[in-house]
């Protein structure tokens, strides 16, 4: 049964989410800026679904699964905010061309 090994719940594909997770729920905490416990919970979580969308993107592209980890750190830092702005722009770049 694979769910026993423990080897396989420490795969990138679950870590990086949770380290995303984690740091931007420690991100809302230390900036105060969502108000509510389940603000914070949300914006964490989303961070995290953003993370492992990301992880099979970069397995897509044939990258290696470490970048996951570097993927998952900058979404937790920078929040869903930032990375809504940056992909709005990209997208709005691309339509106009």
């Amino acid at each position: 049964m694979p769910w026993k090994d423990p080897n396989s719940w420490l795969s990138a594909e679950i870590m990086a989410p949770l380290l995303s997770f984690v740091l931007a729920f420690l991100r809302t905490i230390y900036q105060d800026q969502e108000p509510s416990w389940v603000r914070r919970l949300l914006e964490s979580s989303i961070c995290g679904l953003i993370t492992l969308s990301s992880g099979f993107a970069i397995n897509a592209l044939g990258m290696p699964g470490d970048w996951k980890y570097a993927v998952a750190g900058g979404i937790g830092f920078l929040g869903t905010e930032y990375i809504r702005t940056i992909a709005t722009r990209f997208i709005n770049r691309k339509v106009e061309k």
